[in-house]
């Protein structure tokens, strides 16, 4: 039915960004249940903090700082991935390749 349509449809979302994610040297954990992310970012010239910002305003990308979820998230971020499956897989490339050009 509908739910289970809708369910393989995020599971396929979760499965393209976590490809994306870790064939970039993200480490991101497979969620069991959810509609979040948190990839782990490399390491960077800038604080991650500052990282989300400059993703929000040159990428268009609004993520969230892993801190404010859990102390140990310091290097991580939380996306949220329940919109459209071309619309996060668009937001993933641009987030990793933001993380290119600070990356150390």
């Amino acid at each position: 039915g509908w739910m289970e349509a809708r369910i393989r449809e995020h599971e396929a979302i979760r499965d393209e960004l976590l490809k994306i994610f870790r064939a970039a040297d993200f480490p991101t954990a497979t969620p069991q249940a959810g509609s979040y992310l948190f990839p782990q970012l490399p390491p960077l010239d800038l604080e991650p903090n500052t990282f989300v910002r400059l993703l929000r305003h040159q990428a268009g990308v609004t993520v969230t700082p892993g801190t404010e979820f859990a102390p140990g998230l310091n290097d991580s971020i939380r996306l949220n991935f329940s919109q459209d499956h071309a619309a996060a897989v668009s937001a993933a490339g641009r987030i990793v390749k933001m993380a290119g050009v600070y990356r150390k």
